[in-house]
């Protein structure tokens, strides 16, 4: 890690929804990522040396006895982790390179529910995003533009489909692996490639550009600075759209749920929604980048394409009983089953044809629907393997009012099978290829219409 003076972009996640909902089932967390930028870092000073070590020593205390996955990490010694970021944490510069540190300390762990995260004034500073102009993914080795979001861009040549080369002067690749890779939080090699590749590779301080340079298929190289613009998601991901519905030709509905977060419009938008639903010969859910929410709207949602009762996820989490320990016991779980979900009594079940679509980006509480759509036994999933993280966060509080958060839950699908750290397999694999993208085409969406167009009716 390099000093203030020349700080490195990074990427760190951070929830969305922490609203505290008193129940047992399983709260997902919606995340971002913070980044820094290369530029000289004017950060705040206030922390003291005891500050700094008592939010490492705090941050390792409470992973040491409430993480739920050190069983994915086996390799990792957990104590000598915590000593060697010892003199990291007391010789950072400032407030921002503590927290930097701090970010690089948990990400040892690989997990995409267990991060930290900056307090907001930090943020402010040295967090922007450039994914509201350009949306980027790894495809085949290579860094595709798969969106322009701005007609300025456009304008100046740009187009989707066009490779990244280079940013800030530095093979794209590289750039990537150095700079954003060592502080992403992921549980799965498909997530930290989108986290990497995607969402986060351009971000950084809003006040400094970024340079990168393009080409398209031709050759044709294009360079151009970026500058980013501020992006407080946990704010403006309740002002954003959360879910939309187009009927598809054949009497096909696709219903797109950005993410389950609970708010006073999702279950009334949802209803208006599913009155046209029930119009439809078959239906399409797309949750691909669904970024999560809450269990209770999985369920609001699911009840309503079933008249039978299903299972929900199974989970334990760790137990520390200290007479136990002092019995030579080493780790105990508390363990749930689950329960029995009731389907609605009292509306309209859909019970025609469903396919599910889904992502690398289909995360946290999306997950969750996907495994309780299988249980359900009502359709397909088709798509790419999901993210592959999901649980409940331990919140604890963090010197200068920063926040972490630690994975205290390990969810299974009801019959035992694990997809945290591996993620969840589709019917259907279909994968997009830069070809799709140059053609603007979503070849997903298109193999989910095959699909039902010879699935039978009810």
């Amino acid at each position: 890690m390099e000093s203030s003076t020349t700080c490195k972009p990074f990427k760190f996640f951070y929830t969305h929804f922490m609203n505290h909902i008193k129940r047992k089932a399983q709260i997902s967390i919606l995340l971002i990522v913070i980044c820094s930028s290369k530029l000289l870092c004017q950060a705040e000073n206030n922390l003291s040396s005891k500050d700094k070590l008592y939010g490492l020593s705090l941050l390792w205390k409470e992973v040491s006895y409430n993480f739920a996955f050190f069983h994915q990490v086996p390799d990792l010694n957990w104590d000598s982790c915590y000593q060697a970021y010892i003199p990291r944490v007391m010789e950072s510069a400032n407030d921002w390179d503590y927290y930097l540190e701090l970010q690089r300390f948990i990400s040892l762990l690989q997990d995409g529910h267990t991060r930290v995260f900056p307090p907001e004034k930090l943020r402010n500073k040295y967090y922007g995003t450039a994914t509201k102009q350009i949306t980027t993914r790894l495809i085949d080795g290579r860094v595709i533009v798969t969106r322009v979001l701005q007609d300025s861009l456009k304008a100046r040549g740009f187009k989707q489909g066009m490779e990244i080369v280079a940013v800030d002067n530095m093979d794209v690749i590289k750039y990537a692996n150095k700079y954003v890779a060592p502080y992403v939080y992921a549980s799965t090699p498909q997530y930290r490639q989108l986290e990497v590749f995607g969402e986060y590779l351009l971000s950084g301080s809003t006040s400094v550009p970024t340079n990168i340079q393009l080409q398209d298929t031709e050759g044709n190289k294009l360079t151009c600075n970026l500058f980013r613009e501020p992006w407080i998601m946990e704010k403006e991901m309740l002002l954003g759209e959360q879910m939309a519905y187009i009927v598809l030709p054949e009497n096909i509905g696709y219903l797109k749920i950005n993410n389950f977060v609970v708010n006073e419009s999702f279950r009334s938008t949802f209803d208006s929604i599913f009155k046209k639903v029930l119009l439809t010969d078959k239906l399409i859910i797309d949750v691909r980048d669904n970024i999560g929410g809450t269990t209770e709207n999985i369920l609001y949602v699911l009840k309503h394409f079933t008249d039978k009762n299903f299972k929900s996820t199974k989970w334990r989490s760790p137990e520390n009983i200290a007479a136990h320990r002092s019995w030579g016991s080493g780790i105990e779980w508390f363990e749930d089953n689950g329960y029995e979900v009731t389907p609605f009594e009292s509306i309209n079940i859909y019970s025609k044809p469903i396919d599910v679509l889904t992502d690398e980006g289909t995360f946290s509480c999306a997950e969750d629907f996907c495994v309780e759509f299988l249980t359900m036994e009502r359709g397909k999933l088709i798509g790419t393997k999901t993210a592959g993280s999901s649980g409940n966060p331990l919140i604890i509080d963090l010197p200068g009012g920063g926040t972490a958060l630690i994975c205290a839950k390990q969810d299974f699908f009801p019959d035992g099978r694990e997809y945290v750290g591996f993620g969840i397999t589709p019917d259907i694999e279909v994968k997009t290829t830069i070809t799709d993208i140059l053609e603007n085409k979503d070849p997903v969406l298109e193999m989910a219409c095959r699909d039902l167009s010879k699935t039978p009716g009810l």
